[in-house]
C-alpha cells in the first residue's frame, strides 16, 4: 500500500487518537461503529447546520471517505490524521499567542490579533473566525477594549 498522507498515524499522539475516538464515539450516536448518515445529519443539526442528503451522501461516500454504511474508526482516524497533521501544535499556538500579546501572555486586544490575521493574509478574519472571536473574547472592564483569551482558547485543545 502506498504510504499516503491520509493513512500516516504515526503523526497522531496517543492523545489525539484519544480525542479522535470521544469525537467518533459522539457522532456514532446509536453506537454501532460506523458514522452513518443518520449519525452524520443529528450532529450536524445539533450544531445548527442543516444539509441536504445529497450533500450528507456525498460527504460519507465521497473519494477516501467510506463505504456506503458510512464511515468506520479506522477510516476516520485515516480521514482525521490528514487534518491533524496540517494543524499547528498547541505550543506553536501558545508561542505566537505571546509574541503578539504585549505582557506575553496568552491574552491580548482583539483589534491587535484581527490586525495580525489580517497581515497573514485573511481577508476577513471577523467573519472567518466569528465563532472563535466571539466565544473567547471579553469586555475589558478597565479599557472598555475587547480582549481575546488565548488561555481559554487553548484549554479547549487539551479537553
Amino acid at each position: 500500500m502506498e504510504n499516503s498522507k491520509s493513512m500516516n498515524f504515526s503523526s497522531l499522539t496517543h492523545s489525539h487518537i484519544t480525542k479522535l475516538k470521544d469525537a467518533f464515539q459522539t457522532i456514532d450516536e446509536d453506537g454501532d461503529g460506523v458514522i452513518s448518515q443518520q449519525d452524520l445529519n443529528k450532529i450536524l443539526c445539533s450544531l445548527g447546520k442543516q444539509l441536504p442528503d445529497s450533500q450528507l451522501q456525498a460527504m460519507l461516500q465521497g473519494p477516501n471517505c467510506g463505504s456506503e454504511d458510512g464511515v468506520t474508526f479506522p477510516r476516520f482516524l485515516s480521514l482525521m490524521s490528514a487534518t491533524l497533521g496540517d494543524l499547528p501544535e498547541e505550543s506553536e499556538i501558545a508561542k505566537c499567542l505571546k509574541t503578539l500579546s504585549d505582557k506575553g501572555d496568552l491574552q491580548l486586544p482583539l483589534v491587535e490579533l484581527i490586525a495580525r490575521l489580517k497581515e497573514a493574509g485573511f481577508q476577513n478574519p471577523e467573519k472567518d473566525f466569528a465563532r472563535i472571536l466571539s466565544e473567547f473574547s471579553t469586555e475589558n472592564h478597565i479599557n472598555n477594549e475587547k480582549v481575546f483569551k488565548g488561555d481559554q482558547f487553548l484549554n479547549t485543545f487539551s479537553e
